[in-house]
């Protein structure tokens, strides 16, 4: 026992049983005081010095070994990887775990998660809750998602995560309220999904006054925005890149990226080829990176995007996950016995290019729409343009006139945006200045869509029905999923289908969360179909079926591909078969081979081998319902449309291949090192760390945690302690039964370069007594002293000798210098990217403030910046400081 006890050093108090570390010294009348911390009972107080002991003599315990074993292999794994307990109901794939690492490998949890779809980016999502959640850096969480995907989110996060959030839909709200008496509800739970279009804010409402506007905002985003989250998570995050900064989505995304510290942004099309969406989105990320478009390039974007392409993706044993594909396109002949429908076609056509043509001169955009939206019926069904034209011939005939949902000016845009059938409901109910032409030219249409439907059953449900029997016949599939563009189509082919004896499922739009996921159960267990629209299917995971009907061919293409990623997704078993159903003697197929012929050509001049190699990505906006609605139009000049289309393919594939090198993710996951981290159990090894100190200190009375959790207070307080030991005292002899080893030194060390975490590993160090050092048999005596209830026998201590400690010394300088060489590696590139990322922006902004016209305007700026310029050099200096340490964390002489 030492007389002398120094500030900062180690000791054990006998009579409370816990280890202490000294904070301060008083001597006063013969009386030395010692004021210690101890990290048992995490308090300070005052011992008197001649009763503090070496912590040698504490030490004599196996529960100590066992402690400061899985304290510093924790500590390790806290610095180095995921600390989340891996397994369970899910065994993540090697590309969701590479997600992970990235977050953990960054200095901040700001990032695009793009995986293409069906690779599983809630999955990812949810491994980063659980990650943070068990570092406690993150305690509310928001999840804003389309309303149709809020169920999908619910169910995954509580059935493989055990993650339980609050639902709220705008109907929940006042709910809310008058349970809890106050103007809570988002802030009453901490973990809430909710829809994006539900708390958007809302520009103008008919019959509304800008009071109540301003009310409804408040109540709704206000109530989001001061909830105080820690991370919000936006799925389909291009849907708030907005089409200009005005846009009601757009501006929701950027307040919420503003609303916590931490943010993640999900999407499979980060960038649909146009700069200004994409710069909005990494804008939200890091506002000071991304000043302008010219700050869109692979350097600056990676460090922020997280990116796995299909073909990429591989599981555990490196097998790639995607089956094939097959897709037919069927062009289907009108006979002799669907002229009507052939009939009905060319008036819906005739009278949809005289309505957008006069739409355009007028500046109609509104009612230019409605006509798009009547020629794509028109290929629909009989019964979907029968339907929209009755209820079309009821508004002109009635005398309410309503406002569009867009101003006159908006242009066509905001309307594509919307599903078909709420764009539908908006549109049908417009009238244009010469309603009583329109009207007299409808009532003619309908007679004929009327009779249309009881001359013959429409062409394409014929072929339906024979493409549905030959697939049962051969038992190529077992279930097939329909997809159209109109409610009045899909009730039209579920009374044809259930005629023919098979048994249906409807999803669309209008169905809440309980009715979607009833459909989905009864598809699964007992139906042959389903039938849904765009909006009912967006974020299913259908991969128990493997055929998808693309009965309705929609103008933009990538919508197919969505359509497609519902079953061809991890999971599917079996190749995927795709069916588009095309009419054939119509001005829209004649328009797509010619646009297919152009893009053959262009994809084999620029070397892409398929288009939907390019729709699964980047190039997710490719939209031909220009061509298509101008060729309809003014079909005499379709060559010279199609045309312009080409000029403009080209430019955006060249654009696309552009954009593909930006945002693809060329890092790597190394199969083996993502099964040793999905095999990691650190909360388990927190518990039984915490049951060892407990032990040692004679505290057994504290009740453990009842499930592992790296939040308990007790268990953090341990990890935050630094334990030391000094190599010139008494060392504890140890003995392990049925391991072959030589009898000699093994050592715990600890190599610091900085206080942070990252910075900072424990390794271990064998020495045989010898002089001979073993760092196969150090690793394996560490591993085996984490096994639970391993035999630990205790022996005589011992004191190493000055050539034994001035060896082992040597030995552990040794044996860190290449862990040395490999932190400052890593240290070093997170503040090179860092630093470049943060000098880049500003020669951005720099660039920009020249161009100011006003001299005092562009000198008082440019100082501003000079400024921040030296502050940031100032601060990346200071960050290249290494200060490097290593110190003995445990010595034991093994027997």
């Amino acid at each position: 026992m030492r007389n002398m006890r120094n500030i900062g050093d180690w000791a054990y108090d006998p009579v409370r049983k816990c280890q202490v570390r000294i904070l301060e010294r008083t001597e006063l009348w013969g009386y030395v005081t010692c004021t210690v911390f101890a990290p048992a009972l995490n308090g300070t107080y005052a011992v008197p010095e001649e009763r503090l002991v070496d912590p040698a003599e504490a030490t004599r315990q196996e529960d100590y070994v066992r402690f400061i074993s899985l304290h510093a292999r924790i500590r390790n794994e806290w610095a180095e990887g995921i600390v989340s307990p891996i397994g369970g109901k899910i065994l993540p794939l090697p590309h969701q775990l590479y997600a992970l690492q990235r977050v953990l490998d960054s200095s901040r949890v700001r990032f695009l998660f793009a995986d293409e779809v069906g690779l599983g980016k809630t999955i990812e999502a949810g491994l980063v809750i659980r990650e943070l959640k068990a570092r406690a850096l993150i305690k509310r969480i928001l999840i804003v998602c389309p309303k149709s995907l809020i169920t999908q989110w619910h169910a995954e996060m509580k059935d493989k995560f055990g993650e339980t959030f609050h639902i709220i839909l705008p109907e929940d709200a006042d709910t809310i309220r008058r349970l809890y008496g106050d103007g809570e509800v988002y802030g009453r739970f901490h973990q809430v999904i909710c829809s994006l279009d539900a708390i958007k804010p809302l520009e103008k409402r008919a019959g509304w006054s800008r009071e109540k506007i301003e009310q409804y905002n408040r109540e709704r985003i206000e109530a989001v925005l001061e909830a105080g989250w820690d991370l919000v998570i936006i799925d389909e995050a291009h849907r708030v890149a907005g089409s200009s900064p005005q846009v009601a989505r757009y501006k929701l995304g950027a307040r919420l990226a503003k609303a916590a510290p931490y943010l993640l942004l999900l999407t499979a099309t980060p960038h649909s080829g146009k700069s200004e969406p994409f710069l909005r989105l990494m804008r939200m990320l890091d506002e000071k990176a991304f000043p302008d478009a010219r700050a869109i390039v692979r350097e600056q974007v990676a460090p922020y995007l997280v990116r796995t392409e299909k073909r990429a993706a591989v599981d555990h044993e490196g097998n790639r996950l995607f089956k094939d594909r097959t897709t037919k396109v069927l062009e289907i002949e009108w006979e002799e016995r669907h002229s009507l429908q052939k009939k009905l076609y060319e008036q819906v056509t005739r009278y949809v290019k005289t309505g957008y043509q006069l739409a355009q001169r007028e500046k109609k955009t509104h009612i230019g729409f409605l006509m798009v939206l009547m020629q794509r019926m028109a290929t629909s069904s009989t019964a979907a343009i029968r339907d929209s034209l009755e209820r079309r011939i009821a508004v002109l005939e009635s005398k309410e006139e309503t406002q569009p949902a867009f101003g006159e000016t908006a242009g066509l845009e905001p309307w594509l945006d919307m599903e078909a059938e709420e764009a539908l409901e908006e549109a049908i109910r417009l009238k244009p200045a010469d309603w009583k032409n329109e009207l007299e030219e409808l009532r003619r249409i309908l007679a004929t869509a009327k009779q249309a439907e009881f001359q013959y059953t429409d062409a394409k449900a014929e072929r339906l029905l024979e493409e549905l029997d030959r697939l049962r016949s051969s038992k190529t599939a077992d279930k097939a999923i329909i997809f159209t563009e109109f409610v009045a189509t899909q009730m039209y082919l579920r009374d044809f289908l259930e005629k023919h004896g098979y048994t249906v499922s409807i999803l669309n739009g209008s169905m809440d969360l309980e009715e979607r996921n009833e459909v989905l159960r009864e598809f699964k267990q007992s139906k042959d179909v389903l039938i849904s629209t765009d909006a009912g299917g967006e974020g299913l995971n259908l991969q128990f079926a493997n055929v998808v009907i693309n009965y309705d061919l929609p103008w933009n293409p990538m919508k197919i591909e969505q359509r497609i990623g519902r079953v061809d997704r991890i999971g599917q078993t079996r190749d995927v078969l795709v069916y588009n159903f095309i009419l054939s003697d119509t001005v829209e197929n004649r328009v797509r081979k010619v646009l297919e012929e152009k893009l053959i050509n262009i994809f084999r001049e620029l070397g892409i081998q398929k288009l939907h190699d390019v729709l699964d990505s980047e190039w997710a906006e490719i939209d031909f319902t220009d061509a298509y609605i101008r060729s309809v139009a003014d079909p005499g000049h379709l060559e010279e449309y199609i045309k312009r289309v080409e000029r403009d393919l080209k430019e955006q594939a060249e654009q696309a291949l552009k954009i593909r090198d930006i945002v693809t993710d060329d890092r790597s996951m190394d199969i083996e090192q993502a099964l040793r981290m999905a095999k990691k159990d650190v909360a388990d090894l927190a518990v039984r760390m915490l049951a060892s100190y407990q032990k040692w200190n004679g505290a057994e009375e504290i009740p453990l945690p009842e499930s592992p959790d790296l939040n308990d207070p007790q268990i953090r307080s341990l990890l935050e302690q630094d334990f030391y030991v000094n190599d010139q005292e008494l060392l504890i002899s140890v003995h392990l039964p049925g391991l072959p080893y030589e009898p000699g030194i093994w050592s715990l060390w600890e190599l610091k370069l900085t206080d942070e975490a990252k910075d900072r590993r424990v390794f271990p160090l064998f020495m045989n007594h010898q002089g001979v050092f073993r760092p196969a048999s150090a690793m394996r005596i560490w591993d085996e002293l984490l096994v639970p209830d391993r035999e630990i026998r205790l022996g005589d201590s011992v004191r190493l000798s000055t050539e034994q400690r001035e060896k082992l010394h040597e030995g552990a300088r040794a044996a860190a210098h290449d862990l040395f060489l490999e932190l400052k590696s890593a240290r070093e590139q997170r503040i090179r990217e860092e630093e470049n990322r943060a000098f880049f922006a500003l020669r951005l902004r720099m660039e920009a403030v020249e161009q100011i016209g006003l001299d005092t305007v562009r000198r008082k700026r440019k100082q501003e910046l000079l400024e921040e310029e030296a502050k940031l050099k100032m601060e990346f200096a200071e960050k290249q400081v290494l200060t490097p340490v290593l110190k003995p964390v445990f010595l034991i002489n093994l027997e």
